[in-house]
């Protein structure tokens, strides 16, 4: 017979194959839960990063701490006569008796130009701040790096307003009650390119505004037929300067106007505020009206309003003798998006981006589109005029002094 070994088998008992299982299954649970923790930690870095904490706040209509401590910077200046001020990309522009002058977050000297009108008047208009001699002739644009044009004429200039680059010159025309000339801003040559005149036999324009990707105009101003002067809003193609709509607003004349990114138009006067939509094409069924704030018997008016965020108009209310002010904002459907009130009387506002500044006459106050408080500033004397230069950086003068405020 053949010789045949014995195989051995070794047997492994059930206590042991469970702690073999048991320890493979140890190894899984570890290592998924080291890559779930790896995941979790890229995603709260990811979530934190991109504001997922503060918009599930939001959400839940809980309030945060945004505020800062500012610093706040006296430039050492002598601002004389007549003061304005404007602000572009963080540089406080300022007007007075001397000319315009530039000067940075820092409160530090930037650039100076020679300029003087009679009756000047500062203007927003998108990429330039424009100081225009009222009843004159003259107009000059400025921006972060001082003088960007000229303008002159022979036509009386009854306001500027601008988007890009165009540049709107509401003035005084022979034969017509008012005209607006409509400007194209030449970077190369750094002038401006008439493009068309849009002129008013019954219409005294007084502003207006373009929207955002210059379609478009409104202008507003007074309507007289047969001796009765009404409120009047005129939409204008900015192609040709066609008007494609109007709207007679009867006793009520606005005297600011701005345009939401929807294209949608905010009017604004002491006594009421309205949004209108008016579609360029034939049909206009989408056209609408709508009245979003009215003072009726209110002793409380608008004293001031600014465009926050490009879609909601802010508006502050209050008079003279008031302990304190209201500010209200509203999107472009009439809902109201907030209300706050603020200590004494509103003199003014200022807006850019996501951020808006009120000011009183000894304060000035810093805050978010969600109406939560960024910082404050006691100015230390009387405050004329106070501007955001950006969101983070306002700008506010008064008896010859000027300050610089950053809340980084």
């Amino acid at each position: 017979m053949p010789h045949t070994k014995d195989n051995k088998t070794k047997v492994i008992d059930n206590s042991e194959m469970n702690k073999r299982r048991e320890t493979k299954q140890n190894r899984k649970t570890h290592i998924l839960l080291i890559c779930i923790g790896v995941a979790l930690a890229v995603f709260l870095v990811v979530f934190f990063a991109v504001g997922g904490y503060e918009k599930i706040l939001d959400f839940l209509g809980i309030e945060r701490d945004v505020s800062v401590t500012p610093t706040v910077t006296y430039v050492e200046a002598e601002i004389k006569g007549n003061i304005l001020l404007a602000g572009k990309n963080g540089t406080t522009i300022v007007y007075d008796e001397q000319g315009v002058t530039g000067y940075g977050t820092d409160g530090k000297w930037k650039w100076h130009e020679m300029c003087s009108v009679s009756n000047p008047a500062f203007s927003d208009c998108g990429e330039f701040a424009v100081v225009a001699d009222v009843g004159g002739t003259a107009a000059y644009a400025f921006d972060k790096n001082g003088i960007v044009w000229k303008y002159g004429s022979g036509n009386v200039i009854k306001s500027v307003f601008g988007k890009g680059k165009f540049i709107c010159i509401i003035h005084e025309e022979n034969e017509y009650l008012s005209a607006a000339t409509i400007y194209e801003y030449d970077s190369k040559t750094s002038s401006l390119k008439e493009l068309f005149t849009r002129k008013f036999s019954t219409h005294y324009m007084l502003t207006g505004a373009i929207s955002n990707n210059g379609k478009q105009m409104v202008l507003s101003g007074v309507f007289s037929d047969g001796g009765v002067a009404s409120g009047i809003i005129s939409f204008i193609k900015m192609a040709d300067g066609e008007i494609f709509s109007g709207e007679v607003t009867e006793n009520n004349t606005y005297v600011k106007t701005f345009y939401a990114s929807d294209d949608s138009v905010f009017a604004v006067n002491s006594d009421s505020v309205r949004v209108f939509y008016k579609e360029m094409s034939v049909s206009s069924g989408k056209d609408r009206e709508n009245v979003l704030w009215n003072r009726n018997s209110k002793q409380d008016s608008v004293v001031n309003a600014s465009l926050l965020n490009d879609k909601y108009i802010l508006i502050a209310i209050g008079n003279e003798n008031a302990d304190k002010s209201t500010v209200k904002a509203f999107d472009t459907s009439g809902k109201e998006s907030l209300n706050l009130e603020i200590e004494g009387n509103i003199i003014g506002m200022d807006s850019e981006g996501e951020t808006f500044m009120v000011y009183t006459d000894s304060h000035a106050y810093l805050y978010n589109s969600k109406g939560l408080l960024i910082g404050k500033v006691e100015a230390g004397f009387k405050i004329a005029h106070a501007v955001c230069t950006d969101s983070r950086h306002i700008g506010i003068c008064g008896e010859g002094k000027l300050l610089t405020a950053s809340f980084e």
